[in-house]
């Protein structure tokens, strides 16, 4: 059975975490594939937006401490594991075409850390997210000691990772952490509805808007990037169709060039 499943459906790719006899827990091979799929997406113009989910009855509840606790892995291949992790949730973050994370059951440890590092968070109600790392000795990543607080605040990010309390998709869309949370059999239908949506924005400044959430940058240097950014824009095809769109009061048709 291959860890990670893919499909398309116009301009949208599905990436399926696919071991729902571990609850999607990471492997090595799951990482692996999973940023092979997501960077082909991203190559590819034609995908406007991506959905993560995960088969059966999770998301992805993160390490598989059955492997871990079997040994084996020498220290540098615990380097490689851990930076694997690492790069999947650069690469979500990164990417140009955004990404969606629709968590069904439960979002734990790594499962949680790529599912926050999603530009949308859209959750069932009842599904369960948490990071477990303090409790059982180990430690988080995917950036989330730095993403979790310019989420949901210094305060709450304190609580949620050193008590390790899991939370509902319920309480994550009140706090701001998730974009929504709906009932578990609309969670296909609301992500599938949501990457339409980002689908027919303008993918350049999809990437660009995008690229400036992530580099956090002061506000001088916002404000001095900005026009820049703007002025590169309007020599583009998609900015003039924006324009003639507006002033036709029609749909854009935009072709990310």
């Amino acid at each position: 059975m291959t860890p990670v499943l893919t499909t398309v459906d116009g301009s949208v790719q599905t990436i399926a975490f696919n071991r729902p006899d571990r609850l999607n827990a990471v492997s090595e091979e799951l990482y692996e594939q999973t940023i092979v799929a997501l960077r082909a997406a991203d190559a590819d113009p034609a995908i406007r937006a991506v959905v993560l989910t995960g088969t059966g009855r999770a998301f992805c509840v993160g390490a598989d401490l059955k492997a871990h606790g079997a040994g084996g892995r020498t220290p540098e291949r615990q380097r490689y594991y851990t930076d694997l992790g690492q790069r999947v949730c650069e690469q979500i973050q990164t990417m140009s075409t955004p990404v969606i994370a629709a968590v069904a059951g439960y979002a734990l440890g790594a499962g949680a850390e790529m599912a926050v590092s999603a530009d949308f968070l859209l959750m069932a109600d009842d599904a369960k997210m948490g990071f477990p790392e303090v409790s059982i000795g180990t430690y988080v990543g995917g950036g989330v000691t730095h993403r979790l607080p310019r989420l949901v605040g210094l305060r709450r990010a304190t609580d949620l990772l050193v008590l390790g309390d899991r939370f509902t998709g319920e309480q994550a869309a009140e706090w701001g952490l998730a974009y929504r949370a709906v009932p578990l059999e609309e969670l296909t239908a609301a992500a599938h509805e949501l990457a339409a949506k980002l689908a027919a924005k303008a993918p350049l400044s999809m990437a660009k808007i995008k690229a400036a959430l992530y580099r956090d940058d002061d506000i001088e240097t916002a404000l001095a990037d900005e026009p820049r950014q703007l002025v590169e824009l309007m020599g583009t095809y998609d900015w003039a169709e924006g324009v003639a769109a507006f002033a036709e009061k029609r749909d854009p048709s935009f072709e990310g060039r």
